[in-house]
């Protein structure tokens, strides 16, 4: 199994506790991976089984993209 890092900012640049953040894999076995929800510090940390590129989702929505396993910051407005 492995983790990402997802650090979630508004514009302004406080963090975003609370917020839900999951990540969608376009390789061949694909996915969704379960919702993971932002620390205090706007971190969310997401474990997944697969590997590569993958789109980030915060609040249902595309915020970005990383290589899985990694970590990324996304904003929100």
């Amino acid at each position: 199994m492995y983790l990402s890092k997802i650090h979630v900012q508004y514009r302004d640049g406080s963090k975003a506790s609370g917020v839900r953040v999951a990540l969608g894999f376009s390789t061949p076995l694909g996915g969704v991976t379960r919702d993971a929800y932002t620390d205090s510090y706007g971190i969310a940390l997401i474990e997944h089984l697969g590997r590569g590129r993958a789109d980030v989702y915060v609040s249902g929505s595309r915020r970005g993209s990383l290589n899985a396993p990694g970590e990324t910051v996304v904003f929100v407005s």
